[in-house]
């Protein structure tokens, strides 16, 4: 079964598109894990949502800590020379904000 979960900090503020009455948003999940020597580094993961995922993930922040479930999918993508390649990315189902972004409001 294809299924994973992932936990850790949105990279930067969610893209929104809609396609006649369908909404898509993406957004990158920045997920830091310990080398063998014990540095840590991050791995990005590309998310695409659909229907009332997106409207769901449309609503995140950068730097919202999120927990979420999906898919591995592989999307097809153009690149800036033109050229096709495939891109694996996380189709989620379900999100869940774990610890907003502090936000500083001005006094």
């Amino acid at each position: 079964m294809n299924t994973c979960c992932l936990v850790d900090r949105v990279s930067r503020p969610p893209q929104v598109r809609f396609e006649g009455e369908s909404q898509t948003t993406t957004f990158t999940l920045a997920i830091t894990e310990p080398s063998r020597e014990g540095k840590p580094y991050t791995v990005y993961a590309g998310c695409i949502a659909w229907g009332r995922a997106a409207e769901a993930c449309a609503l995140l922040n950068a730097a919202d800590v999120v927990a979420l479930q999906g898919k591995l999918t592989w999307q097809r993508r153009t690149g800036k020379c033109g050229t096709e390649h495939s891109v694996l990315v996380v189709n989620v189902r379900e999100v869940a904000v774990l610890d907003a972004a502090a936000v500083e409001v001005p006094a």
